[in-house]
């Protein structure tokens, strides 16, 4: 009985917890034939977003788990003990499909996610080392620019480039899409501000 609520409890943690990668929860999509999961970039009239599987999948087995706490609640009264253990094994079954089914779909996101990661790494790896070294001579120039030649922004601009030259460098020392992601904003913001002076 012990090992059961253990192992109930482990698959509603495994239920709670998500690895797959919070930004593309809500962007990727899902197909799922014969029980094999399919994730896109790209909605088609065949696929749906993988987050309505994950949120659907999660309220039917938490609606699972209950129905199978009240059948146990039942059979430790002792009512109708033989026919609800039939029942019980049925829908601790169901319920082990239904959180399979869910990790299935996050393995798969977690999956396209490395890919992504890998196939847009290797693309820009080059582009980016070319644009830190860019933004290393500008940084090199204006450090060793004379007082008097100084603009009235030049400690922002200065901060502006080390700021990009850090956010380069995190992108490409980056070991996953998260990496990225959480320096793209500011990336993209300095890209345009350097770009302006």
């Amino acid at each position: 009985m012990r090992k059961l609520w253990i192992f109930v409890l482990l698959v509603v943690m495994t239920l709670l917890s998500s690895q797959t990668f919070w930004y593309l929860e809500n962007v990727v999509y899902c197909n799922l034939e014969n029980e094999n999961v399919i994730v896109f970039l790209k909605n088609g009239w065949w696929t749906v977003k993988c987050q309505t599987y994950l949120n659907t999948l999660y309220q039917l087995a938490m609606k699972k788990y209950s129905e199978i706490s009240a059948i146990r609640s039942y059979i430790n009264q002792w009512d109708d003990v033989y026919y609800r253990k039939e029942i019980l094994e049925e829908k601790k079954s169901e319920f082990i499909q239904l959180v399979n089914y869910r990790s299935q779909i996050k393995m798969a996101m977690d999956k396209f996610e490395w890919l992504l990661f890998d196939k847009y790494y290797n693309m820009m790896q080059k582009p980016m080392k070319n644009y830190y070294s860019d933004l290393e001579v500008q940084y090199y120039i204006l450090i060793n620019q004379k007082p008097e030649l100084r603009t009235s922004n030049y400690s922002l601009k200065l901060a502006q480039l080390e700021q990009q030259m850090w956010n380069v460098k995190h992108i490409l020392g980056a070991k996953k899409l998260d990496n990225i992601v959480e320096v793209l904003s500011s990336y993209f913001y300095l890209k345009k501000e350097i770009e302006w002076k």
